[in-house]
């Protein structure tokens, strides 16, 4: 073969390969013809195994096999790949390296713990990879980041408010997990009261992985509370409950966090939990009749026949339905720029689950709102419409149940 026909010979073959696996594979990392590649690093062990597990496995995937069923998007079937990082910040941090570089992940989606996120976040943003709704809750900034959790501190101020301004609540405590989690509640609710002439009167604070509160919830005791917010992980906040009945607590209300805010966490305290209130950022995953919802349950009966649904499933499956809305809107040629403008172009999309979403460039955050509820028949039951703060004036407008 001479050196002119091998040349042709080898343009030809780079032609095709160009022609068959260019438009396929090229285009932008994690994207092909035939798929996008998400990734995600998640508690499937350890203390929020349970959340993990729901949110990843019977939330997001369970959606995304749904659309797949259906064709996927625009002929496109959205994959997930995740791996177990046990609430370790070092191991999510591996596991996110190991999305990016081995896996070659589009985006990271529905990962979960403030500390593991937190710990990614410097990677993920030198590497370029989008963070699209992370489950926690600190205020997260950056053109890469989008968020559909009303922030820590915003939720602290709400239910603050509405526990002085509606209830007439005075003397207010905590109990709290000393991490990043626990503090960013603790702070902001030291600064709302104080704003408000008022001062945070106990806390208590609790290590990760405890598995004995009684100390904790001896010295609260004494402190003589209307109402204490438990900011804990469901396995410790169910501690909280069984020692507070334990010890014949009658005039104490006791308010869980958002996160904490789910029927499992009554389950782990032994059906004790009776009375206890709560801030919900998702309406009642097995009695709510929102239209959404009911699609919500029978997806997941068809997927997983006999499964429980639960908010965490709940916010997996929303995460995983408004990353597929914003999919179908960057349309055939989509890349991660793409998928970020599109991102902040979303006005008012209803969903049916939660408030109209909106996004634009400088307000990544979908959610700003949340309920009150109250656990009645081991049920967290609405007490309040939806609940915000604007300028600073507690609104509420109805659920729409």
């Amino acid at each position: 073969m001479t050196s002119k026909i091998r040349i042709l010979v080898a343009v030809f073959s780079i032609s095709l390969i160009i022609i068959t696996y260019g438009r396929a594979g090229l285009a932008e990392v994690g994207v092909t013809d035939r798929s996008i590649l998400v990734g995600c690093s998640n508690s499937f062990s350890g203390p929020l195994a349970f959340t993990g597990t729901e949110i990843v496995k019977y939330g997001t995937e369970i959606y995304f096999n749904h659309i797949n069923e259906r064709g996927g998007i625009r002929g496109r079937k959205l994959n997930m790949k995740s791996y177990d990082d046990g609430y370790d910040p070092t191991k999510a941090v591996e596991n996110n390296k190991r999305l990016v570089e081995q896996d070659g992940v589009f985006c990271i989606l529905s990962p979960q713990g403030t500390s593991p996120i937190f710990a990614s976040l410097e990677y993920l943003e030198q590497q370029k990879v989008p963070l699209i709704f992370p489950f926690q809750g600190l205020p997260l900034k950056g053109k890469l980041i989008f968020t559909t959790f009303t922030s820590y501190p915003r939720e602290t101020e709400i239910v603050v408010h509405w526990l002085v301004n509606r209830k007439g609540f005075k003397r207010i405590g905590m109990i709290y997990q000393d991490d990043k989690y626990g503090l960013t509640y603790r702070d902001t609710a030291v600064e709302t009261l104080k704003a408000m002439g008022m001062e945070l009167v106990a806390q208590e604070s609790v290590k990760r992985g405890a598995i004995d509160l009684s100390a904790q919830m001896a010295k609260l005791q004494q402190a003589d509370l209307d109402v204490l917010l438990v900011i804990l992980v469901p396995g410790p906040g169910a501690m909280a409950i069984k020692e507070a009945k334990k010890a014949g607590w009658t005039k104490t209300k006791l308010i869980s966090s958002g996160p904490l805010t789910d029927e499992k966490f009554i389950i782990l305290a032994g059906g004790e939990g009776e009375g206890v209130w709560g801030f919900s950022l998702f309406p009642d995953p097995v009695h709510s009749m929102k239209p959404a919802v009911v699609e919500y349950r029978k997806i997941l009966e068809k997927q997983v026949p006999g499964h429980v649904p639960n908010r965490y499933s709940l916010f997996g499956y929303f995460y995983a339905k408004l990353f597929g809305e914003a999919v179908q809107r960057a349309g055939k040629d989509i890349t991660r720029e793409k998928l970020i403008k599109t991102m902040e172009g979303i006005k008012n999309w209803e969903n049916g689950i939660i408030s109209p979403v909106s996004f634009s460039e400088t307000d990544h955050e979908a959610q700003k709102d949340g309920f009150m509820v109250e656990v009645r028949g081991n049920v967290f039951k609405p007490i309040s419409g939806w609940i915000s703060l604007e300028g600073g004036k507690l609104m509420e407008r109805p659920l729409g149940e």
